[in-house]
């Protein structure tokens, strides 16, 4: 086989790239939902024959099941399998996988979402900006805007919450921007389009 590619930017070889992905040796819930978002997208962007589409379909499922071993009693995630306290970004992040599979017409099992749906939303409630470093983590406001867009990519907006944090005079960008798609989605372009 031969492939030709043609552009005026450099090669980025996404076929060697996605298999060093999905061998990669490590398997904190950062490095898992990496590994799975990537092989969500893939397709989007290369052509994939049906061996590749089928070691994807089961790569994500896998790795959805991988994504149950992290979660905690509270709903969210931890760090690495088995562990008790929750990691505020990577429940972000690994609710956002989910979200994004099960559109992609992945089963994502009920009882783990609605798990990660409650535990977002008590989250958001309890949340205040602070410099303090907590149980090994900064709750910062990006955090905070991250976890309000997940919610409402799940169809759970939080509106009130989500204004009170565009209410803040020291929010950062990248919570400014991550709060504008929030709103977007919630179906409030004008005050997205205000906030960026």
């Amino acid at each position: 086989k031969a492939y030709l590619e043609v552009s005026n930017f450099p090669a980025i070889d996404l076929g060697r790239r996605l298999d060093y992905l999905v061998q990669y040796p490590h398997g904190c819930i950062e490095q898992t939902t990496s590994s799975v978002f990537l092989q969500l997208s893939l397709a989007d962007v290369m052509e994939l024959d049906a061996a590749k589409k089928a070691q994807i379909q089961a790569n994500v499922n896998a790795g959805i099941e991988r994504i149950k071993s992290f979660q905690t009693s509270n709903g969210g995630f931890s760090y690495w399998p088995g562990e008790s306290y929750d990691n505020e970004w990577g429940t972000n992040y690994a609710g956002h996988l989910l979200l994004e599979a099960e559109k992609k017409g992945f089963a994502v099992p009920a009882n783990l979402k609605n798990s990660w749906i409650n535990f977002q939303k008590k989250q958001a409630k309890n949340w205040s900006k602070s410099n303090e470093h907590i149980d090994g983590y900064y709750y910062d406001d990006l955090t905070q805007a991250y976890r309000l867009y997940t919610l409402a990519l799940a169809g759970k907006s939080e509106l009130g919450l989500m204004n009170r944090l565009r209410e803040r005079t020291d929010l950062s960008l990248p919570a400014r921007w991550r709060l504008a798609a929030a709103y977007k989605i919630a179906g409030q372009k004008e005050v997205a389009l205000e906030l960026v």
